[in-house]
């Protein structure tokens, strides 16, 4: 177990270090930032509190309370207003690196011994003078404290960005979560704890160094070779976070440029880059790549602001869910809906549907089918209080999801666990839970023993997959419908099935499954 948990992670780190490094880069450009943010905001506000103490108790108070706010729902929260990407991600992380900053500021300085500033006044210091030369340096190593504490705080929380389109290694960690990959979330997780480690340690220098000599622990420094190293820090803290800004700059697409997303599970990343390379290969046009966001709400945001040209939508999710529409199971119908009040609505185009029909499903491990007697979701109703169902969030909410079973059904399991997709076809193939809400399309199905249930009332409505893009790129590009159009019909549930259990099962990477796959229709030279 342990060998091969070494090799996957040696095997990722190998074959996608330029990935890896451009997430690395990514990952110190929102956490600099956010720190630099936060202390821009948190040290003048911790100074003015020790002059108005009054007020000291409740702002801390205030901010502690932004503290607990999770950090998930805190990014998610502000997807509405502001959007995806790195904005709300920077904000969110700014946020919670206040705390730490502004308190230790406050105590810091508030605890400096009173005969210190008494001595200060009465040498004839102004209150200004006694701030910058008696209480900021000698409560410098408390507030440095601060920064650090906030510093790995906000290096660690800045991996969940990458569910709003913010990118950092944060993407591989979810990558490796959807499939299984532990070798992808160690390709993500070891490299953000290292920044963490670094991070703290340059700033631990930085603290030692400018702390002044009567007061730091260690006494022994040598003055110029102090004065050096604090130049070097410096040096680092302030070019990592802009080098990693010129990078990004840099690596954004030039002239004819399209933006590509998706939803953070495998089928979508496939198709990311099966219509990503579609394009480029049979248009002039350049594509990014946008990182896969962690479900429908930012992706549709990210889409409908601007921030994205292009994204794959199921058209049961843009009914039930964006439009808040009623039930229908007739395709064709579902399909004219969508297509016409997202027009209308939203100035986003649907496409042709791509073929396959990726519904929600219940699903059981096939023994147990056999042992209950089990073909369709009627069959289970009379089971179900005896067992614990797995799915995902999003399906215990959404109205498509489990409200509609239990509408439709009166079905009531004896437990409901929610956890990652990726976590959870595991967790029912391992015997955790009994039943699981799995994809039409996903590869696991065969590949775990697994039997889908018949939705023999037709709870669940039709999720035909459908390029969406803005209508100002269609208008801009009117090519991208034609060659869009070529995927229409190529793709049904059985050869999706295969592809994402090339992901899901087989370990190959998406892009490599769709570049093949595109080959074999003959959609792109060989």
């Amino acid at each position: 177990m342990i060998p091969d948990l070494i090799s996957s992670t040696i095997d990722v780190f190998v074959n996608r270090w330029p990935t890896i490094w451009n997430l690395v880069i990514e990952h110190m450009y929102l956490s600099l930032i956010s720190i630099g943010i936060a202390i821009l905001i948190s040290v003048p506000l911790g100074i003015y509190l020790t002059r108005h103490q009054k007020m000291a108790d409740s702002i801390i108070g205030i901010t502690g309370v932004f503290q607990t706010i999770p950090s998930l729902a805190l990014l998610v929260f502000l997807v509405p207003f502001i959007g995806t990407g790195q904005f709300p991600a920077i904000i969110a992380l700014t946020i919670y690196g206040l705390l730490p900053i502004l308190r230790n500021t406050y105590l810091g300085i508030v605890g400096v011994d009173r005969a210190a500033v008494e001595a200060g006044v009465g040498m004839g210091m102004t209150n200004r003078q006694v701030l910058w030369m008696v209480e900021l340096p000698l409560a410098l190593s408390v507030i440095m404290g601060g920064i650090r504490t906030a510093t790995v705080l906000i290096i660690g929380v800045a991996t969940i960005a990458g569910l709003i389109g913010a990118g950092g290694l944060g993407d591989l960690i979810f990558r490796g979560l959807q499939t299984y990959n532990t070798g992808l979330i160690l390709a993500g997780a070891i490299p953000s704890a290292l920044l963490a480690i670094v991070f703290d340690y340059l700033l631990k220098l930085l603290e030692t160094d400018v702390t002044p000599r009567g007061v730091r622990k260690d006494k022994k420094s040598d003055k110029n070779s102090g004065r050096i190293r604090k130049w070097v820090v410096v040096a680092l803290i302030l070019i990592l976070p802009i080098s990693a800004l010129v990078t990004q700059i840099g690596n954004g697409g030039g002239g004819k440029t399209i933006t590509i997303t998706g939803k953070n599970f495998t089928e979508q990343e496939i198709m990311v880059y099966v219509m990503g390379h579609l394009i480029e290969e049979k248009t002039d046009l350049n594509v990014e790549y946008e990182s896969f966001l962690g479900g429908t709400a930012p992706a549709f945001e990210g889409v409908k602001t601007g921030e994205y040209d292009l994204y794959m939508e199921y058209t049961g999710t843009g009914l039930l869910n964006i439009l808040q529409g009623d039930m229908i199971n007739d395709p064709d119908k579902v399909y004219d809906i969508v297509k016409k009040k997202f027009k209308e609505e939203y100035d986003l185009v649907w496409l042709e549907p791509i073929g396959f029909n990726n519904t929600y499903t219940l699903t059981i491990r096939e023994d147990d089918a056999k042992k209950w007697g089990v073909k369709t979701i009627s069959d289970l109703k009379k089971k179900a209080p005896e067992l614990t169902l797995g799915s995902e969030p999003e399906f215990l909410e959404r109205k498509d999801g489990y409200p509609g079973l239990q509408e439709t059904y009166g079905i009531e399991f004896r437990d409901k666990q929610t956890m990652d997709s990726g976590i959870m076809y595991s967790a029912i193939k391992n015997g955790e839970v009994d039943v699981i809400d799995a994809f039409a399309t996903d590869g696991r199905i065969p590949a775990f023993n697994l039997r889908v249930l018949e939705d023999d009332k037709n709870s669940f409505p039709p999720y035909y997959a459908v390029p969406v893009i803005r209508a100002d790129t269609l208008e801009k590009y009117p090519e991208l419908e034609k060659v869009l159009g070529l995927l229409a019909g190529k793709i049904d549930n059985e050869k999706m099935q295969e592809l994402n259990s090339r992901v899901d099962i087989d370990k190959e990477q998406y892009e490599d499954v769709a570049v093949d796959f595109l080959k074999e229709e003959g959609l792109i030279e060989k």
